[in-house]
């Protein structure tokens, strides 16, 4: 089976952090859905600089882009404990400075909650025409996995790779699934944000996942679902492209095929 291209370049790497003070005094957290697993933060900066936003717990440490200036949300991922929220300041470069840094504890209710959330890249609200779409699809469905294959139904059949794209993505790409709905053309990171989203929207837990897998070129993007008390691996990008060579494979990916790096 030929392999398909899906590569997207997803987190910019920081050649340099200093662990500066500054006058952080506009810098808002959010605290309020710290226990169902996620965290907002708000920064009144300059239109053309660029800022980051650093979640660490243990040894384990996320970047995400800031676009402000009103409140994004980015997941605890890591479970109940101890986290550090820190907001850095573009230098010049690939340099930062870090401004605020703040510690936090997270009681997360159960592991599954923070994969029910509207976070930076799985973004949803009940007003969009994603999950207006969503809940036509599930209506009359009692089972979540009657639901979860509705749905990826109607994205490998509707929504095409987009090859143009990928050559000429940013670093600092964040999905619109509202857009990738509205053009009917994604990546990966695109396929999955879209399915993430639209899952959580009917209440049923959905990780997006980066890493590698054989069946893919290059860092790449899938999901997990929960399904009947258990997390099931599916590539919505990989499936939507190879239908045609295999129409009638189901959804279930083999969960040693897939390596992880990141889950969102």
């Amino acid at each position: 089976m030929k392999k398909i291209i899906a590569s997207i370049a997803v987190l910019l790497l920081l050649t340099t952090v200093y662990a500066m003070t500054a006058d952080a005094a506009d810098v808002y957290l959010d605290l309020s859905k710290v226990n169902d697993g996620i965290v907002g933060i708000s920064y009144n900066g300059e239109a053309d600089t660029r800022y980051k936003v650093a979640i660490s717990k243990d040894s384990e440490e996320y970047y995400y882009d800031y676009f402000g200036p009103g409140i994004e949300y980015f997941p605890l991922q890591n479970g109940s404990g101890n986290y550090k929220v820190s907001f850095l300041e573009s230098i010049s470069g690939t340099k930062y400075r870090v401004i605020y840094t703040k510690n936090i504890s997270a009681e997360i209710k159960s592991d599954i909650m923070v994969f029910l959330q509207s976070v930076q890249n799985v973004n949803w609200d009940s007003k969009m025409e994603s999950v207006t779409l969503a809940r036509e699809l599930v209506e009359g469905l009692t089972s979540d996995k009657d639901k979860v294959e509705a749905i990826y139904r109607y994205i490998v059949s509707n929504i095409e790779y987009d090859y143009e794209k990928i050559n000429n993505i940013d670093s600092r790409y964040v999905p619109d699934i509202e857009g990738t709905l509205k053009s009917k053309k994604g990546i990966c990171y695109d396929y999955s944000a879209l399915f993430a989203s639209m899952l959580r929207s009917q209440g049923i837990p959905a990780k997006l996942v980066k890493g590698y897998t054989d069946k893919v070129d290059g860092y790449h993007a899938w999901n997990e679902v929960y399904i009947d008390g258990e997390w099931v691996v599916i590539d919505t990008t990989y499936d939507a492209i190879m239908r045609a060579y295999n129409p009638d494979e189901g959804y279930e990916k083999n969960k040693t095929e897939y390596r992880i790096a990141r889950i969102y």
